[in-house]
């Protein structure tokens, strides 16, 4: 995979999205190295000075087919309207309950993640080409169909027992990790400069700041903390997206009760957090 990244970072960008559906999410490093891949005729910006008012470049090819998963029935169809403002959001509770799955022994149910990819990234990549269709910019808008869809998910979905000492989420019962997951397919799309990056950074950045629930935020920091914590490379985006949350005060990150909870949780934050410029508590 190094090798296809040094000698194919096309490749590896433009089917980013197969490729991590086909990578266990427990495969941490080895996504990092998809997610780390951009186009040759690109540089990439130091992400600790980059600004970011500013959009991060064009829309970026995508060669997988990620709506594949959500042609049946008429979901497509309600999608399409509800991101066009020409349907209700009394549709959002129903897509909830389509993430669910049964598992085998019909008696619990799980979520499917698949499915779970590919409607986030939907919401992304169709927020984006409209905003940009609309007024000639790409930049992120919390009052979009998009934003707001995926905001009551992260509103609406469990969260009990997602937050364990350990930073191993396999072990952990998949109908307790709904927030979890909906952050995982989040981080999917935090990669070198472009449009969905910018727009997927700003989304993690407001649900940070919008919903106020420190479990929740204590789930957006261990979703971006695990980047970290394997070898390199790390993906640009989910870099630049950490930087900002750590060093920007009106997210107010270093008062939050949950990096004081126990004595490793503190360390590990302090160890990752030693390249950035940042205030202590």
């Amino acid at each position: 995979m190094l090798v296809i990244l040094h000698d194919f970072p096309e490749f590896l960008s433009q089917y980013y999205f197969t490729l991590c559906d086909a990578v266990p999410p427990s495969c941490i490093q080895l996504r990092n190295i998809i997610l780390s891949a951009f186009p040759s005729t690109i540089v990439l910006p130091d992400p600790y000075a980059y600004d970011s008012v500013s959009e991060m470049g064009p829309i970026p090819p995508i060669l997988s087919d990620f709506s594949a998963g959500l042609k049946s029935g008429d979901l497509r169809t309600y999608l399409d309207q509800y991101l066009m403002g020409r349907a209700s959001s009394s549709y959002l509770p129903t897509l909830k309950d389509r993430l669910r799955t049964p598992t085998s022994d019909d008696s619990s149910e799980t979520y499917d993640v698949p499915f779970l990819d590919a409607l986030v990234m939907y919401f992304g990549v169709s927020s984006v080409a409209q905003a940009k269709a609309k007024n000639g910019s790409s930049l992120f808008n919390p009052s979009d169909p998009g934003v707001v869809a995926l905001r009551y998910l992260a509103k609406s979905l469990d969260s009990e027992g997602a937050l364990k000492s350990t930073i191993r989420h396999d072990i952990l019962p998949d109908n307790l990790l709904g927030q979890y997951l909906l952050l995982n397919s989040m981080v999917l799309h935090l990669r070198y400069p472009n449009a969905h990056t910018h727009w997927f950074s700003s989304l993690f950045l407001h649900l940070f700041l919008e919903i106020s629930d420190d479990s929740f935020r204590e789930i957006i920091t261990r979703v971006l903390v695990e980047r970290f914590v394997v070898h390199r490379p790390h993906p640009w985006g989910a870099l630049y997206t950490f930087i900002e949350l750590l060093r920007n005060p009106k997210y107010d990150f270093w008062s939050k009760g949950f990096i004081r909870a126990a004595p490793e949780v503190t360390l590990l934050l302090d160890c990752v957090s030693l390249p950035f410029v940042i205030p202590r508590f």
